[in-house]
């Protein structure tokens, strides 16, 4: 082959390694799930209590009450190629998935995380029979919207159009009651101070006949105690469950743990209803891995706990607070615990 005819093979073989390069390279709309990291809830971070009780004596407690995480990669949090795909679909315990949500908020999660411990600590106090208030809070204001300006995170809705506010509820009805273009007077409560505000609705883009004023709001609540979660970068709402375990065996004299290890997720309201949460297979591999013998899952993902429960962790469905806390109590004096249906667990 003459010099001139080497070249060439060499010149085709380099731009074939490089245009599979720029493929495997580059970014596509998926994202890898994973494991994510453990917390205990009754333990430090950064030399500072991970739940911190004020305006109520708080007790020792022993063991460990680890909320679990999933872990993301690609997506908004950074460009996934298809050669991170690959390793993750080939990873035993990750999930690679279309990314059906890439413009979604970091900041919003981070709000809802936010809320979860204020519904947490409601559903805490009225487990222990402790006194709750609860008020409408605006957990945020989109941008661009009709309340962008006019409102903020933060704000106590009091009264809108001279009607008192109680539940979020509420506020939807009056606003969604209305044509767009109509003119609501709210009273907000913002850094303890009252303030009067216009806002003019907005047509919603799914349905033009229905008023929009462009914030998300939550039913905060309020007790003789507050609790400060001291984690950053957490989002969502999965861990309300274990937030107000955690809140409950601090704030009454006996041991809940009992030295034992205990993990699990779940949403939760002010009532103590816990509710479901994605990525269950993933956070009792988290579990697993972190030494927990006790799984606390919504009773509404046991469809998924059948099929993904670890070797050796004993998983419990739950409904509601009381019957978590019943199901630690039960576990650790080696009484049955009841399991999901199909799972074998008695």
């Amino acid at each position: 082959m003459s010099r001139r005819g080497r070249a060439w093979v060499v010149a085709a073989l380099v731009l074939t390694v490089l245009t599979v390069a720029a493929a495997v390279l580059a970014p596509i709309p998926f994202v890898v799930r994973s494991p994510g990291p453990v917390f205990d809830i009754l333990g430090t971070v950064d030399d500072k209590p991970v739940l911190e009780i004020a305006g109520a004596p708080s007790y020792p407690t022993t063991g460990v009450l680890d909320m679990t995480t999933v872990a993301e990669s690609g997506g908004p949090t950074g460009a996934m190629n298809v050669g991170t795909a690959l390793v993750g679909l080939v990873t035993s315990d990750a999930s690679v998935l279309p990314d059906l949500a890439p413009e979604r908020d970091r900041s919003l999660d981070e709000a809802v995380f936010d809320a979860s411990q204020s519904q947490a600590l409601g559903a805490a106090a009225r487990y222990l029979d402790r006194p709750v208030r609860s008020a409408v809070m605006v957990q945020q204001v989109s941008s661009g919207s009709a309340s962008d300006g006019q409102l903020e995170a933060g704000d106590r809705i009091v009264r809108i159009d001279g009607h008192p506010v109680r539940d979020r509820g509420q506020v939807v009805e009056q606003v969604s009651g209305q044509p767009p273009g109509t003119r609501f007077t709210i009273v907000v409560r913002r850094d303890g101070q009252p303030r009067r505000v216009t806002v003019v609705s907005r047509p919603d883009p799914d349905d033009p006949q229905r008023g929009l004023i462009g914030i998300v709001l939550t039913n905060a609540y309020f007790s003789d105690f507050t609790a400060t979660v001291n984690l950053d970068g957490i989002g969502g709402p999965s861990a309300g469950t274990m937030l107000a375990l955690g809140m409950i065996d601090k704030l009454t004299p006996g041991d809940l743990l009992a030295g034992h290890t205990i993990a699990g997720t779940g949403t939760i309201d002010g009532d103590g209803l816990v509710g479901p949460i994605g990525g269950i297979d993933k956070k009792m591999l988290a579990a697993q891995a972190a030494g927990a013998q006790l799984f606390l899952a919504p009773a509404d993902n046991c469809p998924e706990v059948v099929d993904a429960t670890p070797d050796g962790l004993t998983v419990v469905p739950v409904a509601r607070l009381g019957q978590a806390v019943a199901a630690i109590e039960d576990w650790k004096a080696n009484r049955p615990v009841p399991g999901c249906p199909g799972a074998g667990v008695e």
